[in-house]
């Protein structure tokens, strides 16, 4: 009898062992089946974009000088006043700030200086990527400030966005975003938040939602880490019937990040954007 039990007590043990690997087996398969680093260089391309339009709506004033940005390293930029199009061309391909190869064209239509109020301006591409990744669609900024002293606040909406990986598979994304610009001296040192959400498909062809819970914090300063994602906030990724919630930290320039899913036990994860060198 006391042999039976102490078989059963060992078997019962490997049992527990057994289903927390399984458990743990599973929490990793499903962070990778709900492919949130992909998700990521959805998100950290799109506001790469977005700063790289910034700098070079920047270089533009009324006499025509242009100071450029480093983001701006290498590209060529064209300005046609009368039509109110700036044109952003990288090339086959150069290495900017933190490591990123840019290739291709952005062409940006513009109504009028982005800081005024009102002021819209779409971005298109053409042939244009990221280390590696292809980027589609069209994205509309327009100047939703108060007035031209507080820090500038934009709405931003982007349709038909697209990535090609270097595999070809593919991912699709629109969404709605808030985004304010904290503008320091140095552009160096420069933040931005962003709020609102997005939907899409993820590689494997199955849709996913986004919602932000708590404003996202970009951190230009963190380029120089090849930090490239939020460092700070909180969003929710929905894709069937998963829920995780990401937390980017406490503002730290890292790529780690906590988290949630389906309501269970948090844990850390390093981000990791497909595509990235």
């Amino acid at each position: 009898m006391k042999k039976l039990l102490f078989i059963t007590a060992i078997v019962f043990a490997t049992f527990l062992t057994s289903c927390n690997n399984d458990d743990d087996v599973s929490g990793n398969d499903l962070v990778e089946s709900l492919d949130i680093d992909s998700e990521a260089t959805l998100e950290s391309n799109y506001e790469d974009i977005d700063l790289i339009v910034e700098a070079g709506m920047e270089t533009l004033d009324t006499g025509g000088r242009i100071d450029r940005d480093d983001v701006l390293d290498c590209a060529t930029i064209t300005h046609d006043e009368e039509a109110k199009t700036v044109t952003i061309d990288y090339g086959d391909g150069c290495e900017g700030p933190g490591g990123r190869i840019r290739a291709g064209i952005i062409r940006i239509a513009y109504s009028d200086h982005r800081l005024v109020p009102g002021a819209f301006r779409t971005t298109t591409f053409d042939g244009f990527s990221v280390d590696g990744v292809l980027i589609e669609g069209t994205r509309t900024i327009e100047n939703i400030s108060e007035d031209m002293d507080s820090d500038p606040k934009f709405s931003i909406t982007l349709t038909d966005g697209k990535m090609t990986f270097e595999d070809e598979t593919t991912s699709t994304r629109v969404s709605e975003r808030i985004r304010t610009w904290f503008r320091a001296s140095n552009p160096l040192n420069d933040e931005a938040s962003v709020e609102g959400s997005a939907s899409g498909t993820r590689r494997d062809g199955v849709s996913y939602s986004v919602e932000i819970i708590t404003r996202l914090i970009y951190k230009r300063e963190c380029w120089s880490s090849r930090v490239f994602i939020p460092v700070s906030g909180i969003k929710q990724f929905t894709s069937g019937d998963n829920v995780a919630i990401v937390d980017y930290g406490d503002g730290t320039c890292d790529n780690e990040v906590t988290i949630t899913i389906n309501g269970g036990d948090p844990f850390t994860k390093v981000i990791t954007p497909k595509g990235r060198r």
